[in-house]
């Protein structure tokens, strides 16, 4: 089990702003063959970044507030949040969506008829077209949203959107929805609504929830891909989906969320969950004198990033 982080503990900017020295960290097991030549297996797909604090002395003021982080998290068993000095904020530029079930699904940055999606962070290599995205899964009050460049209100109503601040998930209201009155399975599986859903059209994809019988899980909690449209009331969705010979039972509804041909963004603040990397944090008083004057260093305080 990982490390509960504390959200309500936040390492102030009284204390970065004294001095903040750095690390960030992969993990390749490198080895060098007779003939010369580098051999690197990668060991970690992310990077890790580490803090040293303290390095710069402290007030006495200052290292209480330290030495209280330490006491309140159990000298680094539960984490807390802290702004990284260099990489604190991100731009609707490198902001992306991704689409999320039960894991990753569809493409970054773009809808995936589905109401959940990560935040992450897009870095790029200048001069290149290569990528890494970085989740982001402790954003600051309050992120903007981006819906194909018209934000997004942040609220209960059709087509709002909600954010976990531990997660870093945003979660949309359905744009629509409509009762599930029939599901026909096959090659194909045909679901009929009481009613079409506005702006779902052929190549876009249904949200479904609710659906009963033995094999609902195959529909439920899922966006399926529309091949066609028919029905009087153009209420009757063709997916892609295979259900042949499963059992499922028409119950729940359809709904309408984000489509592939929208862009999702985000730009706003974000926190780095750590740790205090050891159970001890060491301490020295570099000036002494009357109280007032007194200034503490900490030659081992270190923070590490906690991967959520």
């Amino acid at each position: 089990m990982g490390i509960t982080v504390l959200n309500d503990v936040i390492v102030p900017n009284s204390i970065i702003s004294r001095g903040v020295r750095g690390k960030q960290l992969r993990k390749n097991a490198r080895a060098q063959v007779q003939s010369g030549e580098m051999q690197i297996n990668i060991g970690w797909s992310h990077t890790l970044r580490r803090y040293e604090i303290g390095i710069i002395p402290l007030s006495v003021a200052q290292w209480q507030t330290l030495e209280g982080m330490h006491e309140v998290t159990d000298g680094g068993a539960y984490g807390m949040l802290m702004e990284d000095p260099k990489d604190l904020a991100v731009a609707a530029a490198a902001g992306l969506l991704y689409p999320y079930t039960t894991a990753l699904t569809g493409t970054i940055g773009l809808g995936y008829g589905v109401p959940a999606y990560k935040l992450y962070k897009r870095y790029t290599s200048i001069g290149s077209t290569r990528t890494r995205d970085r989740p982001i899964t402790r954003p600051q009050a309050t992120p903007t949203l981006k819906r194909d460049a018209a934000t997004v209100t942040l609220g209960a109503a059709a087509g709002n959107a909600a954010i976990n601040y531990d997660t870093g998930t945003a979660t949309f209201v359905a744009d629509s929805s409509s009762p599930v009155t029939g599901v026909t399975v096959g090659a194909t599986t045909q679901v009929t609504l009481t009613a079409a859903l506005s702006g779902l059209a052929i190549g876009g994809r249904l949200y479904l929830s609710g659906l009963t019988g033995a094999d609902a899980a195959t529909l439920n909690g899922l966006s399926h891909a529309i091949t066609n449209i028919t029905g009087g009331g153009l209420n009757v969705y063709t997916l892609s989906t295979v259900t042949t010979g499963l059992t499922i039972t028409a119950a729940g509804s359809g709904y309408k969320y984000p489509q592939a041909s929208e862009a999702l963004t985000w730009s706003g603040r974000f926190y780095v969950p750590v740790h205090f990397e050891n159970d001890e944090i060491d301490w020295e008083l570099v000036v002494s004198g009357a109280e007032a004057g007194r200034f503490m260093a900490g030659p081992n305080v270190v923070l590490m990033e906690v991967r959520e």
